[in-house]
């Protein structure tokens, strides 16, 4: 059998062959080895003849004669003495092969007593590989599922779990105003409903805005935010809430709910403008006073129906003895609610469900100009606020939708008292999140599957998982590593390299890589002081520790400890960590002995750990002088062309008979930084024969003293952020490269 071919194309024609031969009234029986075969793969197809059967056949499933003898006459059709004393004797000598049953297939291989296993001809033995194959996967995405669900349920133990499915009524939408045409508007008016499922739940209007400056064609609507509080309190786990908006021509498109404050909400449709945009700069003027004798027109778009309807309304004077009570009311801005009221010249059945239709619709003056959005109605229908023009442009630009400053998702943060909310669907996303102290998604980048770079958790180089990984094979490899490594080097190195976490409360702050050295009559952690700086920002240098840290000490598989800062040096970025419980079956270095001199040809390993599995990463290189572009300030760094990521920072640099070189860190380049391990000795060398000052019962950590005065050096760590290329890029400044016709 060609070696390449699939097992299962194989079994494939076993069974064409089998199949067609297992016909018990064929006057032809099957060669003995294809009936090996066929009781190899169909066990349960091969069956005695009954046993009261009086024109018993030959039954050759069996290789004897049921009804005749050695002294039978030859018949027509039947079959010789010495034929049937040839399929006898096959018989006896498959009877004496003892079945013996594969735990993990459940297939059937007869085999001889006191030999080796004999297989059929013809017989694949991949398949029994490729089943445990299958089974193996199998265990290993469901070991995935139940650590997944484990740390769902702390997290969600510590956040809080949210409410339990519930039944919601559905949402009967009144009629209000009288039917209109799109063209006695200025601009288009949607219709937005909030969805479980196929149940209506809530239905206002929109305005389309402007387009943006994205590569990606959006379309987004303003609205009341009383689709916000709609939407807020009807949400469950695992709900299926979405919205809907239903266009001027009658098409619907599902959009997402993207930034929303007290007053309004932005809803966005990935598609282009269909209908005619608000120009809400070139409206936003003065504020309008209203006067009791104005007469104002309020527009909204019924849902079901897509009807356009409007409604003659009328100011409410300002002298006049009102109780308001909108759904999101603000006390200090009473007077300016009470300037901008209106009410409906004449009532409607519905009530205050009757005037939900123009929540988020637009609201005509004279000359049919639009002064302002209907945004909150009072709990009992009698009067609806309205948003002036001046006022709504004014949160559109704070909001960066109008004119904004630059797109880019680098260090984004919500703009002051705006706020975004992110679908159930990717609540334990956003608890995950937290937890790993990752900033929270800016709008649309996890409907929109956006990236989080500079990930803690992102892989480097040759990954190699410990004995007993329960999730499968990490298959990452960019180039091979391990395999050139002696086994006693890579047997160290997994009993001696650590991951180093640190939290404040239940959010991670950093986490890195650590090497076990040995310390006195102690084992401590070398590692990046980087686990415990107060800020490790690009831009923002402060030259302290966060002494209120937690830090914790993982060596895989199940070996987890509290650790506790004893020295630190900021100038060196250097840290030694102290953990309770004494780790089993380690191998800590001792970086004070005697090194042979690293050759400038000389390969080097870069060396870290995955902080939440443990998995080693790996990563060869060469080692060549400190350039000019290094984003460190120290001058005793050394640069490595080994590539690293975040998780690398505080690793071991060692060489291929397993010495220990320096400490690896990382700028966001292709090569990597190191300290050397001359450099390193020196700053402990004064400390290392000393015991710990915990034991000394001091309890505060002991700043080392090792670079020259005046020396500060910054020691910044890429920050993780959003990415998604085709928010971000501006469509001004894209740029046509090529030759330009003459």
């Amino acid at each position: 059998m060609n070696k390449r071919t699939p097992c299962c194309l194989t079994l494939r024609s076993h069974y064409a062959a089998v199949i067609p031969l297992l016909n018990p009234r064929s006057p032809n029986p099957p060669p003995v080895r294809l009936l090996h075969l066929a009781g190899t793969l169909f066990p349960r197809r091969i069956q005695s003849p009954a046993p009261s059967s009086r024109a018993t056949p030959l039954c050759w499933a069996h290789g004897i004669s049921c009804g005749m003898t050695a002294k039978s006459p030859r018949k027509e059709g039947g079959t010789a003495c010495s034929e049937v004393k040839q399929i006898g004797r096959a018989a006896k000598h498959l009877a004496m092969v003892k079945p013996r049953t594969l735990t993990n297939s459940g297939r059937r291989i007869r085999k001889k007593p006191g030999s080796k296993r004999q297989k059929p001809e013809g017989y694949n033995s991949e398949f029994n590989r490729a089943v445990r194959r299958i089974l193996k996967f199998h265990a290993c995405q469901k070991a995935a599922a139940d650590a997944v669900k484990k740390e769902c349920d702390d997290e969600e133990e510590h956040y809080g779990r949210p409410q339990d499915p519930v039944v919601h009524t559905s949402f009967e939408e009144s009629q209000f105003g009288d039917l209109r045409s799109s063209q006695d508007l200025p601009c288009s008016v949607v219709s937005i409903a909030l969805f479980d499922g196929d149940t209506m739940l809530f239905a206002c209007s929109g305005i389309p805005l402007p387009g943006g400056r994205s590569k990606l064609e959006l379309t987004r609507y303003v609205t009341s935010a009383r689709l916000v509080s709609e939407y807020e309190g009807k949400r469950y786990r695992d709900d299926k809430l979405r919205f809907q908006v239903r266009l001027p021509n009658g098409r619907e498109k599902g959009g997402f709910l993207e930034l929303f404050n007290h007053n309004i909400a932005i809803v966005t449709v990935l598609d282009r403008q269909a209908g005619h945009p608000l120009d809400v700069e070139h409206l936003a003027g003065p504020q309008v006073r209203l006067v009791e004798d104005d007469e104002m027109l309020a527009a909204g778009r019924a849902f079901k129906s897509g009807c356009l309807r409007a409604a003659e309304v009328k100011a409410v004077p300002y002298g006049e003895k009102v109780w308001f009570r909108p759904f999101t009311f603000d006390p200090r801005r009473y007077s300016e609610l009470l300037s901008s009221l209106w009410k409906p010249v004449k009532s409607y059945e519905g009530g205050p469900v009757a005037l939900l239709g123009v929540l988020g619709g637009p609201v005509l003056g004279k000359d049919n100009k639009i002064i302002g959005m209907s945004i909150n109605v009072d709990i009992h229908g009698a009067y609806v606020s309205i948003l002036p023009m001046e006022q709504l442009c004014m949160y559109l630009k704070h909001f960066q939708i109008l004119n904004p400053a630059e797109i880019n998702f680098r260090r984004y943060s919500l703009p002051e008292l705006a706020y975004t909310m992110y679908p159930s669907g990717f609540m334990s996303k956003i608890y995950r999140l937290r937890h790993l102290g990752y900033p929270m998604p800016p709008p649309l980048m996890l409907e929109l599957n956006g990236k989080l770079l500079n990930q803690f958790e992102t892989l480097f180089g040759d990954v190699r998982a410990w004995e007993g990984y329960p999730f499968g094979s990490p298959n990452h490899c960019d180039e091979p590593v391990w395999r050139h490594l002696r086994k006693d080097v890579v047997k160290n190195i997994s009993r001696c390299v650590v991951s180093v976490a640190s939290f404040h409360g239940y959010e991670r702050y950093f986490a890195c890589t650590g090497l076990l050295i040995k310390w006195h009559r102690h084992t401590v952690v070398l590692t990046s002081a980087s686990l415990v700086r107060s800020c490790n920002d690009e831009d923002i240098y402060e030259d302290k520790i966060d002494k209120n840290l937690k830090i914790e000490v993982f060596l895989p598989p199940k070996q987890r400890a509290s650790g506790k800062l004893e020295f630190y040096s900021l100038q060196y970025n250097i840290a030694i960590v102290s953990f309770e419980k004494k780790f089993i079956s380690i191998c800590p270095e001792n970086i004070s002995r005697k090194y042979s001199t690293l050759k400038p040809s000389e390969k080097v390993v870069a060396v870290g750990r995955e902080p939440l599995d443990g998995l080693l990463m790996a990563s060869t290189g060469g080692v060549k002088p400190r350039d000019k572009d290094c984003q460190l300030d120290c001058k005793d760094l050394k640069v490595s062309t080994c590539k690293i990521k975040k998780a690398g920072i505080g690793g071991p640099l060692i060489n291929l008979d397993g010495s220990f070189v320096g400490m690896n860190f990382f700028d966001g380049r292709k090569l990597t930084p190191y300290l050397p391990r001359s450099k390193i000795v020196q700053v402990l060398r004064s400390k290392i024969n000393l015991p710990l000052p915990s034991e000394r019962g001091v309890d505060t950590p002991v700043h080392l003293k090792g670079a020259p005065r005046g020396n500060s050096y910054r020691w910044p760590v890429p920050e993780p952020y959003w990415y998604h290329g085709l928010l971000e890029v501006d469509r001004g400044e894209h740029k046509h490269i090529g030759r330009v016709l003459q």
